[in-house]
């Protein structure tokens, strides 16, 4: 997967594209007196916030990174995040645990159907004990038996383990712990 080199400007041309697209799904509910959807929206743009500070307090900058700006390229898939648990430094993951990821994004978008709707579900689960990453992922998988293959050969790393998988056509779930 080819990583773009983001610059200050592109962040902030992304950024303000996604801001104004809120704010006018805000601007149109309000014209058609959808009050409790405005509400929605709001608490939806919030919960979406939270999650990136809470990714961000991680010390996880290039996961963060990766994360963050996914949804501003063409995939067959966007991501969703979510963060549950007390925040710690995992600073030392950062570099295997991006390239697990990007190498796993690649195994789903190279067995996706296109026009499927795809949809990625990340939550990263902070217990006391270990630190997991659930991949829930629905859609169109188009060879699931040489997905299956890519993951029982394994990604793992001297600190990523695959803790559990399932895959079916229509959607794949994958757990990793970090070590």
């Amino acid at each position: 997967m080819m990583k773009k080199d983001w610059t200050i400007v592109d962040v902030l041309k992304h950024s303000r594209h996604d801001w104004l697209n809120k704010i006018q799904l805000i601007k149109g509910n309000i014209a058609l007196n959808k009050y409790d959807r405005v509400k929605e929206i709001i608490d939806e743009i919030v919960m979406e916030t939270q999650n990136e500070a809470r990714l961000t307090n991680l010390q996880l900058t290039e996961l963060a990174s990766f994360f963050m700006t996914y949804n501003w390229e063409e995939h067959k898939f966007p991501i969703e995040y979510e963060v549950i648990g007390t925040a710690r430094d995992l600073a030392k993951y950062d570099d295997e645990l991006t390239a697990w990821c990007e190498q796993f994004f690649q195994l789903i978008e190279n067995n996706t159907v296109l026009n499927g709707e795809n949809h990625l579900m990340i939550t990263v689960e902070l217990f006391d004990e270990e630190v997991r990453f659930l991949f829930d992922f629905s859609g169109i998988i188009n060879d699931t038996e040489l997905v299956i293959e890519s993951l029982e050969k394994g990604n793992e790393s001297d600190q990523i383990q695959l803790i559990e998988y399932e895959v079916h056509p229509h959607e794949l779930i994958a757990s990793i712990a970090v070590i």
